[in-house]
């Protein structure tokens, strides 16, 4: 297979960041000069469905006319605007409401089996067939793992658990032919449920013998397609054994890649073109010819979604979607004549992520920004002369957007704003605890009387460029827990400074988290190794007290 039948596009908003209908278009349409044949909205709870009152309430929801807007508008472009939404997990910013806390099985799963579960997906599968104009729907049902464990085992006792899955499917399945839609579903739980937990084998015997088990376990619909979703390697090889191991179930397989812009406020465009490459590669010559590349928005959706356009187009040349006359794929001179800017300047929005270039990835950029410089939990990652690297980092961005009028310079401007931060804010837990632990005022009232001044202003003015970037892309619905973050982050600072002023002064004796001695991060980080540091929850990285109960 040198080509792919159909490539598609999957936006999160879900994580707070509901796309508004403006952009969303403005995105169709860059997706459309690029290839793409759909783009899809993954909505949760964030769509208006009937009879569920308190379904994305308060949270930016999608009105039914702005679905139906947005659909003739991917229509005229002779593309598809697809439902990407939750038939069993991941629903969970209903699950505390009186209409559903009684039908939850555990966490954020519904309740296998339960009359209202059925009603709300009757409902929800209903609101869909009418506003949507496709047949086709991604019912979720992922990461489900403890399906069974919660209400429904005092409801019914331990119960084999891919039956459990099944019979929840079949019913999924019933109502999507009741309301003439074409299902298709996320593969993991199969695999993780009969392979203790594994998306799939990697050695050659152990993908053999769960194949075998897959093919006598587990009964796909027939009328059900199985989405592989893979975001994290970048040997093809690893894809076609996945693949293949997909194919002990059913032929009916479609990929899932990911356009990585789901770990903080920087993009990791590098090594999401590594795996992508990768990825389409071993799907065409497994004769998979449907992908779809993922946009996910977790804890809290701070990455811009036109920040990872260069992964769009590359998994559009590799899929076979862009191509000159003559049939051989289009060069980087069509990247500039949809988005005005070079790949090479697109490329650049990685560079807060010091050392993420490549197959290497991390989320610094995050972590040290939200880092506490009296508690200095995560200081022992950071990187040697990172006040000078941040200080290039941010006086390239700023270079990118210096005659500014460009469509996309917000996006340009958050992350230069955000190195600007940086190159005060990376080592101040440092250099903080280090002048007070070796007494040196002079340095401490350099910190109190121009450091954090000076960093409190960039931080600012970073708020007012992510505010920005936000609302030209999103609902404003979701943009409070931001304020509450960086506010909060602001107002630690100042709370520093005036401890730093009391201890000057003499009023107060002793800094109590300066007293203590600092340790490495002892956090399960979950990056791929030591040198590839990832923790994306923003509770664990500003403290390590409870925010919340």
């Amino acid at each position: 297979m040198d080509k792919l039948r159909e490539l598609g596009v999957m936006i999160d908003c879900s994580r707070n960041a509901v796309v508004k209908l403006p952009a969303l278009k403005d995105f169709i349409k860059i997706c459309a000069d690029f290839g793409y044949d759909y783009v899809g909205l993954y909505t949760e709870d964030t769509f208006e469905v009937d009879g569920e009152p308190y379904f994305g309430y308060q949270r930016g929801r999608y009105t039914q006319a702005e679905i139906r807007e947005a659909d003739q508008y991917a229509k005229s472009l002779g593309m598809e605007l697809r439902p990407y939404i939750q038939t069993l997990a991941h629903i969970n910013q209903i699950v505390d409401y009186a209409d559903y806390i009684k039908h939850i099985d555990l966490e954020d799963i519904l309740l296998v089996g339960d009359p209202r579960t059925e009603q709300l997906l009757d409902n929800i599968l209903s609101t869909v067939s009418k506003t949507y104009s496709t047949k086709k729907v991604n019912i979720g049902m992922d990461e489900a793992h403890m399906v069974g464990l919660g209400k429904y085992l005092d409801l019914h006792g331990y119960q084999n658990r891919v039956e459990i899955l099944l019979e929840h499917l079949n019913m999924v399945v019933g109502l999507c032919k009741k309301h003439g839609l074409q299902p298709q579903m996320w593969s993991d739980m199969f695999f993780r449920l009969l392979s203790q937990g594994a998306y799939g084998a990697e050695d050659e015997e152990s993908a053999s013998k769960l194949a075998q088990t897959l093919a006598k376990e587990v009964r796909i619909p027939e009328e059900l397609e199985l989405v592989y979703w893979d975001y994290y390697n970048t040997d093809p090889g690893h894809y076609k054994s996945i693949i293949a191991q997909h194919k002990a179930m059913t032929d009916n397989i479609s990929f899932a890649g990911g356009a990585w812009r789901w770990m903080g406020f920087t993009p990791y465009n590098d090594f999401s073109i590594h795996a992508t490459k990768a990825a389409v590669s071993a799907c065409l010559s497994m004769d998979v010819d449907s992908c779809v590349m993922t946009m996910w928005g977790d804890d809290g959706t701070e990455c811009s979604m036109y920040a990872v356009l260069p992964v769009l187009y590359e998994a559009a040349v590799t899929g076979g979607k862009l191509t000159d006359k003559k049939g051989g794929n289009q060069g980087k001179e069509r990247f500039e004549e949809v988005t005005d800017y070079t790949f090479e300047e697109f490329m650049l929005l990685d560079v807060a992520n010091p050392g993420s270039v490549g197959e290497k990835r991390n989320q610094l950029s995050k972590i040290l920004l939200f880092n506490d410089p009296l508690l200095g939990i995560y200081d022992s990652l950071v990187p040697r002369n990172v006040a000078e690297y941040y200080k290039s980092a941010s006086d390239r961005l700023f270079d990118v957007i210096k005659y500014g009028n460009r469509r996309f310079d917000q996006v340009f401007e958050m992350q230069a704003q955000l190195c600007h931060v940086l190159e005060l804010k990376a080592d101040l837990g440092i250099r903080l605890r280090g002048a007070y632990q070796t007494e040196e005022k002079d340095a401490l009232a350099d910190i109190c009387n121009k450091v954090i001044p000076e960093l409190v202003l960039r931080l600012d003015a970073f708020y007012e460029a992510f505010k920005k970037q936000w609302m030209c892309e999103n609902k404003s619905f979701g943009f409070e827990v931001q304020t509450i973050r960086l506010g909060g982050l602001k107002q630690r600072l100042l709370d520093i400074q005036s401890y730093l002023k009391d201890y000057l002064s003499g009023k107060l004796q002793s800094i109590e988290e300066l007293e203590t001695k600092a340790l490495p991060v002892g956090y399960a980080l979950y990056g791929p190794g030591d040198d590839s540091p990832e923790y994306n929850r923003y509770q664990k990285l500003a403290t390590t007290s409870r925010l919340t109960w």
